[in-house]
């Protein structure tokens, strides 16, 4: 199976990158202020773009039958492979019918897990937890189409004889010479006198392995930041992304 990475952009990283990049996302469609529709519709995308719709504006007597409508003619005029409801407020009704109505069309659609669970549509995951094996993070969703976010990460978890927690992590340029395979992340321990601190790591290289991994287990599309993953990026990262994506 083909992996497929859309690098999600604002309209100036749109236009920053000129069709850089053979796969994108417009981020984002939001719901309106001022209507019982869409506002933030994008005007051109390159063609096989996916067209996402987040929930950063909320939802207030919005019409899911208008933003079903909307989206599906901008997905159509734009020639766009896909549709990403990137909802992140949980549990609210008005949001579920909108996304009941989207996951209607015809066209592939992804949703967050808090309200795919009873659509017939992709399931939109969020990145995987450093912490936890993939094969076990994608377990409950076992026969869905999974879309997954891609993203770096870091993390420090601190042992002592309490038990263990999350503390605070920043980037250093601190080597991280130990690698666990399963969990797709490199790790460097620091040992104090009262405790253990477990600097984790998942970098381009090892979110590389994870989405090759994430493929062969049936992962059908990938989604990150273009901001985080491509903005960086130097001519030759950019030729082994384009690699990576073929």
């Amino acid at each position: 199976m083909e992996i497929v990475l859309y690098l999600a952009m604002t309209a100036a990283e749109f236009r920053e990158t000129n069709g850089t990049y053979p796969h994108t996302a417009w981020m984002a469609c939001h719901f309106s202020p001022y209507s019982t529709g869409l506002s933030n519709l994008p005007l051109q995308l390159p063609k096989g773009s996916l067209l996402i719709l987040n929930d950063r504006t909320p939802v207030f007597g919005h019409s899911p039958e208008r933003i079903a409508r909307q989206l599906e003619e901008a997905a159509a005029q734009l020639e766009c492979s896909g549709i990403l409801l990137d909802f992140q407020r949980p549990g609210e009704p008005e949001v579920q019918a909108i996304a009941a109505a989207v996951a209607a069309l015809s066209c592939p659609v992804a949703v967050t897990p808090q309200y795919a669970k009873d659509l017939n549509c992709a399931v939109f995951l969020p990145p995987v937890p450093l912490t936890t094996p993939l094969q076990e993070y994608l377990a409950p969703w076992q026969g869905r189409e999974i879309w997954l976010e891609a993203a770096t990460d870091y993390e420090c978890i601190r042992v002592s004889k309490e038990g263990s927690r999350q503390i605070p992590h920043e980037e250093t340029d601190l080597p991280y010479p130990h690698i666990d395979q399963n969990l797709h992340c490199k790790y460097r321990m620091e040992v104090q006198e009262a405790h253990i601190d477990f600097h984790l790591c998942r970098d381009k290289a090892q979110l590389t392995a994870l989405m090759g991994e994430a493929n062969r287990l049936g992962v059908s599309r990938f989604v990150g930041l273009y901001q985080q993953l491509g903005a960086s990026f130097s001519q030759a990262t950019a030729q082994e992304m384009a690699r990576f994506q073929s």
